[in-house]
């Protein structure tokens, strides 16, 4: 991604006027602020779909039209709806552990309703703009780029699960999560955990690495995409399960992080396969987390 001339100003920050961009950098403030302040989401999403819609027919009248929709609010409208969902009450998984290996365990059907909700809300964007999934990174990939992903569900997996297993009883764990105890001793739990997983996984990597990455790139450029949905992605991920406010904020850190580093594979490989991958061999822990826990 460099700097120089022209086609590196593409390639890097946007060589767009600032005036141009400025609009696109408040819709992603707004979506931000959604992400932290849960309530405030359907009214977020609401807007922005209206927005869209008017958008839509005067893109050719205005200039702040033609900048708005249907690309850049179309980029965000994805996440909204999936902090929209995000928004409502989750039902809890029985504190008993009884929900450990139940396939329709809450916590799994809850992120696969809302996968669905993000996913359709996504497709019918690529319908109306005449675009692809594929568009968007939701292809294969080469050989290499599917080997490399099996690779890192199948290390990263046992890594992630041993490291939300040692976390629980560490002092780190208590500052981040409070402590805790995982129950690993029911093998059909993984079957739930899979759904959470992948249902989590596909939702926020085609709605942030796919079309807040590729739909932002217009005005912001590659860089300020990558950048853009990385900080939404990271304070997505706030909310009351930490222990405080002194494990929240690292976390989200390393949460922007990672979601920058995934946008950079996804661009690089052309493909979402590996961060897809990755992304749900570190959720299953979460599930584990929720529906497996000892108290």
């Amino acid at each position: 991604m460099g700097v120089a001339g022209s086609s590196g100003r593409r390639e890097g920050w946007s060589p767009a006027p600032f005036a141009t961009r400025l609009p696109v950098i408040g819709l992603v403030i707004v979506v931000a602020l959604a992400a932290v302040i849960r309530p405030a989401a359907p009214i977020v999403f609401v807007g922005l779909l209206f927005v869209y819609l008017i958008g839509r027919l005067f893109a050719g009248r205005s200039a702040l039209a033609a900048n708005l929709a249907p690309g850049a609010v179309a980029a965000v409208l994805p996440v909204a709806a999936i902090l929209v969902w995000r928004s409502l009450p989750e039902p809890a998984a029985d504190p008993t552990g009884a929900d450990c290996a139940n396939l329709v365990a809450p916590p799994a059907i809850w992120r696969l309703l809302e996968a669905g909700v993000g996913l359709i809300t996504l497709v019918l964007l690529v319908r109306d703009r005449r675009g692809s999934l594929g568009d968007l990174g939701f292809r294969r990939g080469s050989r290499n780029v599917r080997l490399v992903a099996v690779a890192g569900l199948l290390v990263f997996t046992p890594i992630a699960i041993y490291a939300g297993t040692m976390l629980g009883g560490s002092a780190l764990g208590d500052a981040f999560f409070g402590s805790y105890t995982l129950n690993l001793s029911q093998p059909l739990a993984f079957l739930p955990a899979v759904v959470f997983a992948a249902s989590n996984a596909l939702a926020e990597e085609l709605a942030y690495r796919g079309a807040m990455r590729v739909w932002l790139a217009p005005t912001l450029g590659v860089m300020g995409a990558n950048l853009a949905q990385a900080v939404v992605y990271g304070l997505s991920h706030t909310g009351d399960d930490f222990a405080g406010p002194e494990g929240m904020i690292p976390a989200v850190a390393a949460t922007i992080a990672v979601g920058f580093l995934a946008g950079v594979i996804t661009r690089r490989t052309n493909s979402l396969t590996i961060a897809l991958a990755v992304h749900a061999a570190a959720d299953i822990p979460i599930y584990l987390y929720w529906a497996c826990r000892i108290a």
